[in-house]
């Protein structure tokens, strides 16, 4: 089995004609961690429109490279224990990412126009599935859906359930752990009768909100009610240890169950930070295994060896590939990789 593991920098490059290298700004390139509370027009609307989030903004742009917007966030989680401000923010900040992301990708969809290195890599990878019989488990971190649209429309599939994700049938397992921009989590809590719930309410009511574990795929934003149904956004906030998931149990159990098979890795644009997916990596155990890396920095891609070597994974094989996912595509050095 082949495990592709996707982080921010995979949808950041995932467009082969809009390269990051020379540097070029543009509104509605998804963004990487640091820079998801910039300074844009389409997220200050959005910022805007959650205003109990405005209060923590300057912290969450006054980031470096060692004191990143994960560490800011992990500071406001462990402070909302003793002040209940902060779950309304935290609240706020989960409509924020629900809301610039689904604009932010709205927009970058007119920018590819389909033409994205999802599909390509999808094509690059069918081809060698197809011939070896093989299967395949995609594990994103990110929010966007682009590689949902990337398999639905390469495979003629249907993703309207969450059931939809394990694409047994197609040789594919497709787990979101972090959530999706178009998830949400149906709301227990019962309101006084006659009220009339709104984005505001659930967040001005986070403390005491009971969100359930049963999850929903919307089909409009900002999410509110749909079905009859008061959802909540299923995201998981991007904090340092990352050590939480936010998708169904049975998308985590299907993911173990998969492990234990992967012969092969593949990460592009991951920093393997997350402590949970770590551990669960551990269930790898020694067995040898190929690995390659793929990161617009040299830098982050040995910080990746470093973080999955820590698991005690044993490797045959080590490749770091040259270049971000654009490159990766241009190079076909997947190819050479899977047929090793």
């Amino acid at each position: 089995m082949l495990l592709v593991v996707f982080g921010a920098g995979a949808s950041y490059d995932s467009v082969p004609h809009r390269p990051v290298d020379p540097p070029q700004w543009q509104p509605y390139r998804p963004p990487l961690a640091n820079q998801l509370f910039d300074d844009r027009p389409l997220f200050v609307d959005a910022m805007r429109r959650f205003p109990q989030c405005q209060p923590v903004i300057p912290d969450l742009r006054n980031v470096s490279a060692t004191a990143g917007v994960e560490q800011v966030l992990s500071r406001f989680e462990s402070e909302a224990e003793g002040y209940p401000e902060r779950h309304k923010q935290l609240a706020a900040i989960k409509y924020y990412l629900h809301y610039a992301l689904w604009e932010c990708e709205r927009h970058w969809r007119e920018e590819h126009n389909g033409i994205t290195c999802y599909k390509s890599l999808l094509d690059q990878i069918e081809k060698w599935r197809h011939r070896a019989e093989e299967r395949v488990c995609l594990v994103t971190f990110n929010y966007d859906t682009m590689l949902e649209e990337a398999l639905r429309e390469f495979f003629r599939l249907k993703l309207q359930h969450l059931d939809h994700y394990l694409l047994e049938h197609a040789g594919y397992v497709l787990i979101k752990l972090h959530g999706s921009v178009n998830w949400g989590r149906e709301v227990s809590t019962s309101f006084a009768p006659g009220t009339v719930p709104t984005t505001d309410l659930l967040i001005e009511s986070a403390a005491r909100l009971q969100i359930s574990s049963r999850y929903r795929i919307v089909n409009s934003f900002p999410m509110l009610v749909e079905g009859g149904q008061v959802l909540f956004p299923a995201l998981a906030i991007p904090v340092e240890s990352k050590d939480s998931f936010e998708c169904p149990d049975y998308h985590v159990k299907a993911l173990r169950d998969s492990l234990s098979d992967v012969t092969k890795i593949l990460t592009i644009g991951w920093r393997a930070k997350e402590a949970d997916f770590l551990k669960m990596v551990q269930t790898l155990g020694p067995r040898p295994r190929q690995l390659m890396i793929i990161s617009g920095s040299e830098t982050y891609a040995k910080e990746t060896h470093q973080n999955l070597a820590g698991q005690g994974m044993g490797l045959s094989k080590l490749v770091l590939g040259q270049g971000g996912f654009s490159q990766l595509i241009r190079s076909r050095q997947v190819e050479t990789f899977l047929q090793g």
